[in-house]
């Protein structure tokens, strides 16, 4: 067997950005497309290590939208089904594919379905990846269940959520108009389809973790008191989408050092959930 078949494959965060610019082009170091910012540089390495996946594995890619994460993924060796409700988002998906596809990438399946309810056999699905997505869809706990259901025994899910260790009473306050709509959960006023929810611990266990009886690993968080209180939810928010060279550099300096010695709520957790072999059907 070809042993760099076998190999894990690893992003790091710096092999994230040269093929985010292979895919938008070097103007995307002055300021990015798609959201690739900060958060993206901490939760692509963390994902594709947790997946634990080699060349020529299938993952299915929850809620991408038009991130390059999946594209990534595929340049990597790996089949990657992406899975978004937004049939435009989908087609974005299809011709930036076909646009940037080259010899050796893995197979890739852009398709309209909802993760409230996944177009696949129940047991099926190996690997599972949701990175910052499960927490603009209102009816997560429709989501838990079928990720439960579609998971192979064994299989694992890697997710990054919003997190509060209690309640959330506001977001982006005196920056951007977000408005309370339950606990926890707030919309951005005058823009559609900009739900975003928290989650606590016992939200965790109850939509993710409870309804199959998955395994979740300890959580590992992300924007804390400088990154996020002191950056991110301020006015200098308006550079979070330029110069990306610098979230570079707080990835590798700044991220580390506070989740050695911040021990405030981090803005968000990333976790894995695996099935059980005992979920195996008889």
């Amino acid at each position: 067997m070809n042993r760099s078949r076998r190999r894990p494959i690893r992003l790091s965060a710096l092999r994230c950005i040269a093929y985010e610019v292979a895919l938008n082009g070097w103007r995307i170091l002055r300021r990015t497309v798609n959201d690739f910012s900060l958060w993206r540089l901490i939760e692509y390495p963390w994902a594709t290590k947790a997946l634990d996946v080699r060349r020529g594995d299938l993952v299915v890619d929850i809620g991408s939208g038009t991130s390059s994460f999946p594209h990534m993924l595929a340049k990597e060796g790996l089949d990657v089904v992406v899975l978004e409700l937004d049939a435009d988002r989908v087609r974005w998906q299809k011709a930036k594919r076909a646009a940037t596809a080259r010899p050796g990438d893995g197979r890739f399946f852009p398709i309209v379905a909802s993760a409230t309810a996944m177009p696949f056999r129940s047991n099926s699905v190996a690997r599972i990846a949701a990175v910052s997505t499960l927490e603009h869809i209102p009816d997560d706990e429709a989501v838990g269940r079928e990720i439960g259901r579609v998971l192979a025994p064994d299989g694992i899910a890697v997710i990054t959520i919003p997190y509060t260790s209690g309640e959330r009473t506001g977001f982006f306050e005196g920056i951007r108009r977000f408005k309370r709509v339950a606990r926890n959960a707030f919309v951005q006023e005058g823009k559609s389809g900009s739900f975003f929810r928290f989650y606590n611990d016992e939200d965790i266990q109850r939509v993710y973790v409870q309804p199959a009886g998955l395994q979740i690993s300890p959580l590992r968080g992300f924007g804390r008191s400088i990154l996020n209180w002191r950056y991110h939810e301020t006015k200098l928010t308006r550079f979070w989408r330029t110069f990306i060279l610098k979230d570079l550099l707080l990835a590798w300096i700044v991220h580390p050092l506070e989740e050695r010695f911040d021990r405030t709520d981090p803005l968000y957790v990333m976790f894995t959930l695996r099935k059980p072999r005992s979920s195996a059907p008889k």
